[in-house]
């Protein structure tokens, strides 16, 4: 294997687990904080549940959100990777298939779906969306963010 794609490898495993460290932040600050204040409110043990369910999603949604909107999620932005269409037809990524992309990495077992990505190849959940990862040598804006000189 290139030092470029070992590097390149390396940086999408290390995005991957800043994402997947976003996704438990939310996930304790459902629980551990939001949800606790609930009890008593919500009686219902089910209904606290979804409630927290929602609240993970919506957190994590609400953190990744303005890099999704430039093909990244934090992670990938802070290796500076973008995710980018492979689609002919459809050359802009929206939101939704970014978010499609992340939910069949990571919540459909990673191991079996990522492994073609160790040999070089493109990943199933890349392969289903039509997208593929890329490194930037340029720092990226987030959308709607000014930068002051």
């Amino acid at each position: 294997m290139k030092k470029a794609s070992v590097v390149f490898l390396m940086k999408r495993i290390f995005a991957q687990m800043i994402d997947l460290l976003v996704g438990f932040l939310s996930l304790f600050v459902s629980l551990a904080v939001i949800v606790p204040k609930l009890e008593g409110v919500i009686k219902s043990p089910v209904i606290r549940a979804i409630i927290a369910l929602i609240l993970v999603v919506l957190i994590n949604l609400l953190v990744q959100y303005p890099f999704m909107l430039n093909g990244q999620t934090l992670g990938k932005g802070f290796y500076r990777l973008r995710i980018v269409s492979t689609d002919k037809k459809r050359k802009n990524l929206t939101v939704p298939i970014i978010i499609q992309r992340e939910i069949l990495c990571k919540l459909m077992s990673c191991y079996f779906i990522c492994l073609p990505v160790f040999s070089g190849k493109l990943g199933g959940h890349e392969e289903a969306t039509h997208t593929k990862l890329i490194c930037e040598n340029k720092p990226v804006r987030v959308k709607g963010h000014s930068q002051k000189a």
